[in-house]
C-alpha cells in the first residue's frame, strides 16, 4: 500500500514539462528475465510515452518478493520538426522470496483522465542455484548496499566477552554484546530535504558478519556515501559500553513525498566465535563454540514535511537546496546546415541527481533535440554538491537572428523554508543560409562525411561570403569561448563559496542556542527506546513545555497552553503549526491521566512532536 501510494505521487514529481497533445499515449510494464533462479534478481520496468496528467498509479503485487532497489526514474524528450515526443520510466530490482510461478497482476494508471493498463505480468522462479545474488550481471541491476563479505576481527587479542562460562546463555550473551543500530542526523525534514542514514555493527565479541537484507527504502531516492575503511573499528558508546563499531551503510536518503515514512531495518548474519572458559592459552578447534545469530536494527520513523503552496513559483519543478544557473551556447553564429548548442549548467547542493533540464521558451521556427546530460557529484557532501551540465542541441531552417529568452530556474531552500528564483541572462545568435546540405544526422546528430574546401569554393561560391563573414567574428568567437569556460570555472567556484556559506551560517545557527541541548527531546528519546521506561508521556510534556518557554522568553514554573498559544502567535509562527501544536499538548495531556500502556501510537507522537518544534524554530529564528 505505501509503495502504491508513492508512486501515485513520484510519477506527478517526475512528470515532463515538455508534452504533445496529438501524440499517440503508450502505457507498457514488462519483467526481465521472466524466467529466473532463486537466488537471482529479476527488474520491474513500468514506462508511459507521452502521457501528462498522470494519477492513481496501480502497481502490481510485491507480496512474493523483496524490493532490492527502486523506484530508479528515467525520462527523455526529443523535438523534430515541431513533433514532441516524450517518456519517462520506473524500474524495481525484485528478489524472488521462495521458488514458484507468481502471476504479479497488472499495473495501470489513469493519464489524461483515461485508465491504461499494461498486459499481465507473470514470472517464473526456478528451484535452483544460479548466480549468486552478489555476481549477477542483470543490465539494470543496481544493489542499493555496499555489501561486505568479512568484517574484520574486533580485536586480536581476547578479552573476557568472548570466553563462554559455564552456565551462560549464548543467545542472551550475543543479544547483550552485538547490536545493530540505525542512526540519522534528523527525523523530520522537507520533501526533497536529504536525511542520511548510517547502519552500524556495534559489538563486543568475535564474528565474521555480512548483509542477509537490505532496507528497501520506499518512499525515498537513495544516494549512498562512500563508506570508511572498515579495516580498523571504532570506537563508540551504546548505552554507557564500549563496543567496537563498523558502519555497514551510509544514504543520503531524499522524500519524494510528504508523511510518516518508516526507515526499514537492515539484518547482518553473524557467525560469533566464542572460546570456552579455561580454555588454554594455545587452545584448540575442540575449545571454540559457534553461533550464527541474526541482528536487525529497530525502525525509525521519519516525519516529511510538504513544501509550501504559498509563493511556490510557477518556473519550480523539485530543486530542493542551494543553485546557481548558468546558460551559454557552444556558438553564437552558425548555418543553417549545421546544428547549434544550448549548454545549460546547474551547481550547488541539494537534490542534484533528481533534476531535469529547467523549461525553455524556445524561438519559433527551431526544432529541439533530446538533451544529453553530464553530472559531477560529490556523494560525500551532505547534501550532496556538484553541478549538472544539460546539453541540448537544436536545429534552425531559416536564417536570421534570434534570441533564447532568459531562463528561470526556482529551488526551495530549506535552510530559510523559502522559494527563490534565478534568471539566466538573455542568449542571441546569428544564423547564416547554408548550402542545403546538412552536416548533422536527424536520428544522432552526428556529423557527415566534410565535403572538401575545393568542392565548396567552385560548387557553392557564396559559400565563400559565408567564409569570410565567419572570419571576421573568429576573434570575438574565440574570446567568447574563453569567456565561457572562465564563467564555468567562476561557477564552480560560486557553488563552492555558496556550500561554504550555508556550513559558516549553520555553525553560527549552532552556536546561538549552544545552551539547548540539540535534541529538545533527548530524554523522551532515551525513554522511548528504553524497554523499562513508563515516563515517555511526562517526559515529553515536560521537554516540549521546557523548549518553548525557553523560545518564547516564558516562565516555565507557570507555563500553560493558552500561554504558548499566544507566545507563538506573536511570534509569527502560522495558525496551521500553531493548531497542530495545540492538539499534540491535548494528546500528551490526555494521555497524562490515562494508564500507561506501550504502543507504537508513541512512535509516531515523538516524530510529530519534533517535526512541530522544527517547524516553530525555522520560523521563529528566520
Amino acid at each position: 500500500m505505501v509503495l502504491r501510494f508513492t508512486q501515485q505521487i513520484l510519477l506527478l514529481y517526475l512528470l515532463l514539462s515538455a508534452f504533445n497533445a496529438n501524440a499517440q499515449i503508450s502505457f507498457t510494464a514488462k519483467i526481465v528475465p521472466a524466467q529466473i533462479n532463486k537466488d537471482e534478481y529479476a527488474t520491474l520496468r513500468i514506462e508511459i510515452e507521452n502521457g501528462s496528467n498522470i494519477s492513481n498509479i496501480e502497481l502490481p503485487s510485491f507480496k512474493n518478493f523483496n524490493v532490492l532497489s527502486g523506484p530508479s526514474q528515467e525520462t527523455g524528450m526529443s523535438n523534430v520538426n515541431g513533433v514532441s515526443k516524450t517518456y519517462m520510466a520506473l524500474s524495481y530490482v525484485l528478489q524472488p522470496k521462495k521458488a514458484g510461478s507468481y502471476t504479479l497482476g497488472k499495473a495501470s494508471a489513469i493519464i489524461s483522465g483515461k485508465k491504461y493498463s499494461s498486459a499481465l505480468l507473470k514470472i517464473s522462479v526456478k528451484n535452483e542455484e544460479g548466480q549468486s545474488a552478489q555476481q549477477q550481471q542483470h543490465p539494470s541491476m543496481q544493489l542499493p548496499l555496499s555489501i561486505f563479505d568479512d568484517l574484520p576481527q574486533p580485536s586480536q587479542k581476547l578479552n573476557p566477552d568472548y570466553f563462554l562460562k559455564p552456565g551462560e546463555s549464548i543467545p542472551e550473551k550475543v543479544n547483550k554484546n552485538m547490536h545493530v543500530v540505525l542512526q540519522t542526523n534528523k527525523t523530520s525534514c522537507f520533501v526533497g530535504e536529504p536525511v542520511v542514514a548510517t547502519y552500524k555493527l556495534f559489538t563486543r565479541l568475535e564474528s565474521q558478519s555480512k548483509m542477509a537484507k537490505a532496507p528497501s527504502f520506499n518512499g525515498f531516492s537513495v544516494v549512498d556515501m562512500l563508506l570508511p575503511d572498515n579495516s580498523e573499528s571504532k570506537i563508540e558508546k551504546l548505552n554507557g559500553r564500549e563496543y567496537n563499531t563498523y558502519t555497514i551503510r551510509k544514504s543520503q536518503l531524499f522524500p519524494l513525498q510528504s508523511g510518516d515514512f518508516e526507515v526499514e531495518p537492515a539484518s547482518i548474519d553473524n557467525e560469533v566465535r566464542f572460546v570456552k572458559a579455561g580454555a588454554p592459552d594455545n587452545y584448540g578447534a575442540s575449545d571454540v563454540l559457534v553461533q550464527t545469530v541474526t541482528l536487525s536494527n529497530k525502525p525509525l520513523t521519519v516525519h516529511v514535511k510538504p513544501l509550501p503552496e504559498q509563493g511556490k513559483p510557477a518556473s519550480f519543478h523539485g530543486a530542493v537546496g542551494k543553485f546557481l544557473i548558468d546558460t551559454k551556447l557552444e556558438r553564437n553564429s552558425f548555418t543553417t546546415d549545421e546544428a547549434g548548442k544550448l549548454i545549460v549548467t546547474i551547481a550547488g547542493m541539494g537534490n542534484l541527481h533528481l533534476l531535469n533540464a529547467p523549461e525553455i521558451k524556445w524561438p519559433q521556427g527551431i526544432d529541439v533535440f533530446e538533451a544529453k546530460m553530464k553530472e559531477e557529484i560529490d556523494p560525500s557532501h551532505v547534501p550532496e554538491a556538484g553541478t549538472k551540465v544539460f546539453e541540448i542541441p537544436f536545429t534552425v531552417s531559416a536564417a536570421g537572428n534570434f534570441e533564447i529568452p532568459a531562463i528561470a530556474f526556482s529551488f526551495f531552500d530549506p535552510a530559510t523554508a523559502t522559494y527563490k528564483t534565478l534568471h539566466s541572462k538573455p542568449i542571441a545568435f546569428m544564423v547564416v543560409k547554408g548550402t542545403g546540405q546538412s552536416k548533422f544526422d536527424l536520428d544522432t546528430l552526428g556529423r557527415k562525411r566534410e565535403i572538401s574546401f575545393s568542392e565548396k569554393m567552385f560548387t557553392n561560391r557564396h559559400w565563400i561570403i559565408a567564409v569570410l563573414a565567419l572570419l571576421l567574428m573568429m576573434g570575438l568567437v574565440v574570446w567568447q569561448r574563453l569567456d565561457a569556460k572562465n564563467k564555468r570555472k567562476q561557477l564552480i567556484l560560486n557553488a563552492k563559496k555558496s556550500i561554504a556559506e550555508a556550513e559558516r551560517a549553520k555553525v553560527e545557527k549552532l552556536e546561538t542556542i549552544a545552551n539547548t541541548p540539540q535534541n529538545p527531546l533527548a530524554k523522551t528519546e532515551a525513554c522511548l527506546y528504553s524497554p523499562d521506561c513508563t515516563q515517555f508521556y511526562t517526559l515529553i510534556n515536560t521537554e516540549i513545555k521546557s523548549w518553548l518557554a525557553s523560545r518564547l522568553l516564558l516562565p516555565v514554573q507557570d507555563i500553560t497552553l493558552k500561554k504558548i498559544i499566544t507566545g507563538i502567535d506573536k511570534a509569527g509562527v502560522d495558525n496551521v503549526t500553531a493548531i497542530e501544536l495545540e492538539k499534540l499538548l491535548q494528546e500528551i495531556e490526555w494521555q497524562l491521566y490515562t494508564p500507561f500502556e506501550r504502543t507504537e501510537a508513541m512512535n509516531h507522537l515523538y516524530s510529530r512532536a519534533q517535526a512541530v518544534l522544527q517547524t516553530i524554530r525555522l520560523q521563529i529564528e528566520g
